[in-house]
């Protein structure tokens, strides 16, 4: 995602990604990573669950996941992925071509 985050911000649309990781490992992936966008800290699971991500063969991480939302929080589009099998970062910018 960071190598399209400029790109996608140009469809008015920001990334945010959440992690099951402590605020302090989270911290240190977003420098190592160089990440610019917001890495949340989900610890105790509530997005995770709330979006029903939680990975069933894993309990208590979650899979990957992209969702799409309007200003109003209403989901206008999501992948559900595996870890193998990732929806390619060019699929989630046509989709928001298309919104836009």
């Amino acid at each position: 995602m960071q190598e399209n985050y400029t790109r996608i911000q140009t469809y008015d649309a920001e990334v945010i990604a959440i992690s099951i990781d402590t605020v302090v490992d989270t911290r240190r992936t977003v420098n190592a990573e160089k990440l610019e966008f917001p890495v949340l800290s989900d610890v105790d699971l509530e997005a995770i669950l709330a979006y029903n991500v939680e990975d069933q063969d894993f309990p208590g991480s979650a899979r990957p996941a992209t969702f799409l939302l309007e200003s109003d929080g209403t989901i206008v589009w999501k992948s559900l992925d595996t870890l193998e099998n990732r929806v390619p970062t060019a699929e989630i910018i046509r989709e928001l071509g298309k919104l836009w």
